[in-house]
């Protein structure tokens, strides 16, 4: 039976990919006049379950030839933050509310879980009025797994319990690590191949294709941590 489901943000709740990519080449080009090939190599780096600090330093070590100081860390971070925030004010959402709605009813625990900044997230989930459907709202610089683990924790549920929504290879990865079920969205996953090689329980080309059946077997149960 799933007690718990959690959801990526950037990808899957929010079309936020394109206006990340916009951040990360303003920061170069702002920062440190940086502009030619910084979206090709961030686009590369996107879907691989790394952090946004571990994407900076591969940036760096590209672009600049040596790792980022805690200053210029600190300035990348403050300056796509602020870009981040800015491009996302309009909430370019999926308009799928009423599967999350049903969830927020189905199961124990409903939570959001990204890589990029915890804190971001949560401002962004607030102003797109999502952040109250969710239990608890992760993010960076924490990774997914360790995140993970503190939800199974704190919830007192087991893994086999979960149900993850994502919509990269590394959702899955992440998710079967902990033996998790988890749904694969994007039509560019929409191949048995694919689906077969990643694991993935469920494949559909975006969360408003998610059928509101799915977890028609879950119900409410009291459980600790809440």
């Amino acid at each position: 039976m799933i007690r718990a489901v959690g959801f990526d943000f950037d990808g899957t709740l929010i079309m936020s990919e394109p206006e990340k990519v916009k951040a990360m080449v303003s920061v170069f080009k702002e920062e440190f006049n940086i502009s030619r090939g910084v979206k090709k190599a961030y686009m590369a780096l996107v879907g691989n379950g790394i952090i946004r600090d571990q994407k900076v330093e591969k940036l760096f070590l590209q672009f600049i030839g040596r790792g980022p100081t805690k200053k210029e860390r600190k300035k990348v971070s403050e300056h796509f933050g602020k870009h981040y925030m800015k491009n996302m004010d309009t909430c370019p959402l999926f308009q799928c509310l009423t599967l999350i709605k049903e969830l927020k009813e189905q199961t124990d625990v409903l939570f959001l879980l990204s890589l990029e900044n915890k804190k971001e997230v949560k401002k962004i989930a607030k102003h797109c009025n999502v952040a109250k459907y969710f239990d608890i709202i992760l993010g960076g610089p924490t990774s997914k797994v360790d995140n993970f683990n503190y939800v199974l924790q704190k919830y007192n549920i087991r893994s086999s319990e979960v149900l993850y929504i994502g919509d990269a290879h590394s959702d899955v990865i992440a998710a079967k690590k902990k033996g998790m079920k988890v749904v694969l969205l994007g039509k560019k996953h929409m191949y048995e191949k694919l689906k077969e090689d990643l694991e993935a329980d469920f494949v559909f080309s975006s969360l408003c294709e998610v059928p509101h059946g799915l977890l028609g077997s879950t119900k409410k149960s009291k459980i600790s941590g809440q």
